[in-house]
């Protein structure tokens, strides 16, 4: 059972940090469009955002959420069992 609650605080916790970049992407995007801070051509204005507040919280929510999905599969297979 604390396998079960690990793993959807897990989840849970990477759903609210994934969330959470997209918006503050978002929001600094219409900084970087109305300021004229300068954005990449390849990325648009958003991926120069995203890129600029950061792939670790983006890679970490995913790591995260592989982690809360294995524990929370982990503890139904070993329900199963028993």
């Amino acid at each position: 059972m604390k396998k079960l609650a690990t793993g959807l605080v897990l989840i849970l916790s990477s759903a609210i940090l994934y969330g959470s970049t997209l918006i503050t992407a978002a929001v600094y995007s219409t900084v970087i469009s109305q300021e004229g801070f300068g954005w990449d051509q390849r990325y648009g204005v958003f991926g120069t955002a995203f890129r600029k507040v950061g792939i670790v919280p983006f890679v970490l929510s995913i790591l995260l959420a592989v982690v809360g999905i294995g524990f929370t599969g982990y503890s139904f297979y070993q329900k199963k069992q028993s």
